[in-house]
């Protein structure tokens, strides 16, 4: 069963220098632990003291605007970057201190860095021999990443979406208990998204652990367990996912608006009105039969949850449009 842990962190802003635990002492030693890693560029300090964890069994959503500190910190756990301080733990062991970590860990992280030369078998091929690990894992993946009908491709040939299968799949290659991704949708269509999404909801469920970092903030809700947001290289909120989003209730609309005010009155279900259309804290079904009763007709009738992340995101972060859309806002 997929574990949902409690999380300690609330989804609030974290003060400045705060540390931030999102599991138990058992679960920090089994999941993926950042603690204290900063790195600096120069006098640019990109990422300052981040301290989160990702529970084992679960999925967590790394969100930050561009320049954040997202990428260098992930880049420091797969160790392509050197933090300054601090370290970063995979089942409470460093990652150079693993065995083979490569079979440990799976990293989508850029997909240009592909060599353009290779087919995608071959690169594959290529993967699973570094890792030693059976031809079988191969098929398997070409299967799984829908690959199979471009498996003779050079990379350079490939469009942006299947280069991001081909990563994925490299990720995967080895049957990781960990697996850290920076935007692993970029350049896939509907379906491939919805499978990434799918899968990673599956890998959880068997135990992996997930840190996935995207810029799609309702992709990302729709399958995290757990938040944590990132601004200029510090973390300004963490929590549990339920924590973002809010259930509104139903949006409703009436040939006789006045008449649908009349049985939400009645009713005694709180409203609010936006022109000719209602949001009623009711179930739609209970909306449906009393406007039946009275003799209300209805034009539209859907149910409503609206997500709290976006507006959280806006408040608690200053993205590199921010001063742009400030001034839209102003002059509209």
């Amino acid at each position: 069963m997929r574990n949902r842990a409690t999380v300690v962190a609330s989804a609030k802003k974290i003060p400045r220098g705060g540390t931030l635990i999102l599991a138990s002492q058992s679960e920090t030693g089994a999941g993926i632990a950042f603690i204290g890693v900063t790195k600096s560029y120069g006098r640019r300090v990109v990422v300052d003291s981040v301290s989160f964890i990702c529970p084992p069994g679960s999925i967590t959503g790394f969100l930050g605007p561009n320049g954040a500190g997202k990428s260098t910190t992930l880049r420091i756990a797969a160790g392509l970057s050197r933090a300054d301080a601090g370290e970063v733990l995979f089942a409470g062991r460093r990652r150079r201190d693993l065995e083979n970590p490569g079979r440990c860990i799976g990293f989508v992280l850029d997909p240009t860095a592909l060599h353009p030369g290779r087919s995608v078998q071959e690169t594959l091929k290529l993967s699973g021999l570094l890792l030693e690990l059976p031809a079988a894992h191969i098929d398997e993946v070409l299967v799984l990443t829908g690959l199979v009908a471009v498996r003779r491709k050079r990379v350079a040939a490939l469009s942006l979406g299947m280069r991001q299968r081909l990563v994925l799949g490299l990720a995967i290659l080895a049957k990781p208990q960990f697996l850290v991704m920076d935007e692993p949708t970029n350049g896939l269509d509907a379906d491939g998204a919805v499978w990434v999404r799918n899968f990673l909801t599956h890998f959880a469920s068997e135990g992996g652990t997930v840190l996935l970092s995207s810029h799609l903030l309702r992709d990302v809700q729709a399958v995290a367990d757990h938040i944590v947001m990132i601004d200029r290289g510090r973390i300004v909120a963490a929590g549990g996912v339920a924590e973002f989003s809010t259930g509104v209730g139903t949006r409703v609309a009436a040939a006789e608006p006045w008449r649908l005010a009349e049985v939400c009155s009645k009713q005694q279900w709180p409203f609010r009105r936006d022109g000719d259309t209602f949001l009623v804290e009711a179930p739609p079904e209970e909306i449906g039969l009393a406007c039946l009763e009275h003799r209300v007709a209805l034009i539209h009738l859907s149910n409503v949850t609206e997500s709290a992340l976006e507006e959280k995101f806006l408040a608690l972060t200053s993205g590199e449009f921010a001063s742009r859309n400030n001034s839209l806002e102003s002059t509209a």
